[in-house]
């Protein structure tokens, strides 16, 4: 084989050590593209689930019907007494959660269900009837299946709790919950009966245990009363606290009058002894004496004659002197018998106060020992009061906590004939189902339509995982060195909406697929123009990749710049480049050229409006071997000579390879990869192999992505389209 040798240096070219690290490349999956790609298959899902979920609604519907019923609880709030008219209800949220899942253990207690599991109208429903083996009744399997299919919940912010079942018959919905409530109700009354008998038993000993020490209370009291022969208690304190005062009145009375007589006595004495003088009282009552009146009347009398006996004589006069004596004896006489008189007063006063003060002392005496033995009697009837009332009040006491008793015992007894004094009621009895519970076609249906949807999606998913072909221009960046020069979107997400796209740019220059021929035309002449090529070789990997359609309008937006081109039909097995171009193929061509029958400006098929082109000549001289041959590379070199591009139609690299040999003749290279026809690691191998020639690799066009006229895409060439539109 013979490679033309350039001295030039390729700017892009790689190791062979890079070459074959482009094999790789993280993979990224764009989900909202790749849902725009599948949309009418998940449409179609979409519908199809409908269908699909009717029909599993009706054969469910038909063969594993489910009715479902459901009993609802109560938690009654708790009677402070029997005497409430109604129930208050201090409970917090917390508290009645717990209750409503103690009640709710309790329901699904092996207890309870088994004695629902024991009523008789439940073991003649039609779900029982599975549960008979040889006429008995298998208890086991029964508790099992019931457990596993009863429900129970507590709807938050509520006093209720609820037991939910469901089987296939209906009438047996009510059977099986009526059984269960019934259970379970039983098992609470008598839990209920068990703590009142118990509360009840309590109480009542607790009273009969009062009424036995009220009994001794009582007996106590009697004999003490016996005991200290008190007939009434108040009366005989009256009556002692009566004498005690008028005995402490007496005996004060009498020690006034005793220190009144001790102290007449003490005068007594000071007058007989002289030291006082009698008193006017004394010396009056002393002179009421006879004796005394006889000796003051001589005294007068003596007194009117000396009177008499003055008047007429003097005092001299033996008559008056005598007068005078006898009066002055009478005086004296009278005198001493008025002291003897006062004396013999004084001394029977003083023994008259003598004898009182005795007496006084006596009777002092006598008071007091009767003052203390009143005083005695008061305080052993006043210990006997202590005890007295600390017996009564015992006893009263005792009486009270029996009464209390009494009354809670009625309270007890009150509170367990009233319906609101259960802790559960039955809120709603379970009733006949009006319609199945399953299958509902509002949840069948959607869930069918979830399922087959995510199954479909989940498949799209999976196979854009495992599927390692090139689908989106995104997946080009995951390629190390696939530069992408252009994206040419499908024809049909063009929205001017075309016809063919063989010479689009020509026939159609206003569409959308046209504006992006011609914008990749432009990025890959400033790559040749900044690299000085101009000998291009346009390959694939695959066949069917559009590489001559992209020739023929990428050469037409070339040559509408003023260029001269000319086009090569390299690929001998299935040439296209004549057909594309929309002419007549001519009789002689490269092959020909090759074969030495005709030169190479004979064979140019020559268009003075559009680009040149070399068909690929008679099918006896379409000779592979002579690509890679001198003759090639005067007529490559020739060609570029004469015009301005020299654009080769190559094979694809996967069948052939011719196409890597007609690219170590050409200046430059582009790889053109159609969208979910050739893998990553295809591409990134020929990429590969491409840069270790000496030829530049400008990049990849990417060709004919699907629904890639979406978002950012549609908008621009909505925006297109609607600018080069004409009247």
């Amino acid at each position: 084989m013979t490679v033309r040798t350039k001295t030039r240096k390729n700017p892009t070219k790689q190791s062979p050590k890079s070459g074959s690290g482009s094999l790789g490349g993280t993979k990224s999956i764009d989900p909202i593209r790749l849902l725009r790609q599948n949309f009418w298959v998940l449409v179609s899902t979409f519908f199809v689930s409908i269908v699909v979920g009717l029909g599993v609604f009706f054969v469910l519907g038909m063969f594993m019907p489910r009715y479902q019923g459901r009993v609802v609880f109560e938690l009654n709030s708790e009677l402070s007494t029997a005497d409430d008219v109604v129930s208050s209800d201090s409970r917090n949220a917390d508290t009645v959660t717990r209750l409503a899942k103690t009640e709710m253990s309790r329901i699904m207690s092996p207890s309870v269900m088994t004695g629902a599991l024991q009523n008789r109208d439940l073991r003649s429903t039609e779900w029982a009837s599975q549960f008979f083996v040889d006429g008995a009744f298998n208890m086991t399997d029964a508790l099992v299946e019931l457990e596993d299919t009863l429900g129970v919940s507590h709807p938050r912010d509520t006093n209720t709790f609820q037991a939910v079942w469901s089987g296939s018959t209906k009438s047996d919905v009510p059977v099986v919950l009526k059984a269960v409530t019934d259970s379970y109700v039983s098992a609470l009354n008598t839990i209920e009966d068990d703590r009142f008998q118990g509360n009840l038993k309590m109480f009542t000993n607790e009273r009969d245990d009062l009424d036995s020490e009220i009994s001794m209370i009582e007996t106590a009291r009697q004999n003490f009363v016996r005991e200290n022969n008190i007939t009434s208690l108040n009366e005989a304190v009256n009556e002692r606290n009566k004498r005690s005062e008028s005995l402490n009145e007496e005996i004060t009375e009498t020690r006034t009058s005793a220190k009144l007589v001790s102290s007449r006595i003490n005068q007594l004495e000071a007058k007989l002894a002289g030291q006082l003088d009698p008193s006017n009282d004394e010396i009056r009552f002393a002179e009421q004496e006879p004796s005394l009146r006889i000796l003051k009347q001589g005294i007068q009398d003596i007194r009117i004659a000396l009177g008499t006996q003055r008047s007429r004589l003097s005092d001299s006069h033996p008559a008056v002197t005598r007068l005078q004596r006898r009066l002055e004896s009478a005086e004296e006489e009278y005198a001493v018998s008025l002291n003897e008189i006062i004396q013999r007063n004084l001394n029977a006063d003083y023994k008259e106060a003598m004898d009182q003060q005795t007496s006084y002392e006596g009777l002092l005496k006598s008071l007091e020992d009767d003052y203390i033995e009143v005083t005695q009697s008061l305080r052993d009837y006043a210990s006997a009061l202590g005890e007295l009332t600390s017996l009564e009040r015992r006893l009263e006491n005792t009486m009270a906590e029996r009464d209390d008793l009494n009354r809670t015992i009625a309270d007890l007894n009150q509170l367990r004939v009233r319906a609101d004094a259960s802790k559960v009621r039955v809120m709603q009895q379970p009733k006949l189902p009006n319609e199945r519970s399953f299958p509902k076609i509002e949840t069948i249906v959607p869930a069918t339509v979830i399922v087959m949807v995510g199954f479909v999606a989940g498949l799209i998913f999976l196979f854009a995982v495992l599927d390692n072909r090139l689908r989106s221009p995104s997946d080009s960046a995951s390629i190390p060195n696939g530069r992408l020069l252009g994206i040419l979107p499908d024809a049909q997400d063009d929205p001017t909406g075309i016809d063919s796209v063989d010479m689009i740019v020509r026939d159609e220059p206003d569409s959308i697929l046209s504006e992006t021929y011609r914008q990749c035309a432009a990025r890959i002449t400033r790559e040749m123009d900044s690299g000085g090529h101009k000998s291009l070789l346009l390959m694939s990997g695959m066949p069917e990749s559009g590489t001559t359609t992209v020739i023929v309008n990428v050469a037409s937006s070339i040559r509408a710049t003023g260029r001269s081109v000319v086009l090569i039909d390299t690929n001998f097995r299935r040439p296209r480049l004549e057909s594309a171009s929309k002419i007549d193929p001519t009789r002689q061509g490269l092959g020909d050229v090759l074969a030495g029958e005709a030169p190479v400006e004979s064979v140019i098929n020559e268009d003075s409006d559009s680009f040149d082109i070399i068909g690929p000549g008679s099918e006896l001289n379409r000779v592979f071997e002579r690509l890679n041959t001198q003759k090639f590379d005067d007529c490559l070199k020739r060609l570029t000579e004469l015009y301005d591009v020299v654009i080769l139609d190559g094979p694809p690299g996967v069948v052939s390879g011719d196409a890597l040999m007609l690219a170590s003749k050409c200046d430059a290279t582009i790889l053109v990869v159609r969208s979910g026809s050739e893998e990553r690691g295809l591409v990134g191998r020929l990429i590969g192999q491409l840069q270790q020639l000496d030829a530049a690799f400008i990049g990849i066009i990417f060709n004919r992505p699907r629904n890639t006229a979406g978002g950012y895409f549609k908008k621009n060439f909505k925006t297109m389209a609607s600018y080069t539109a004409k009247d």
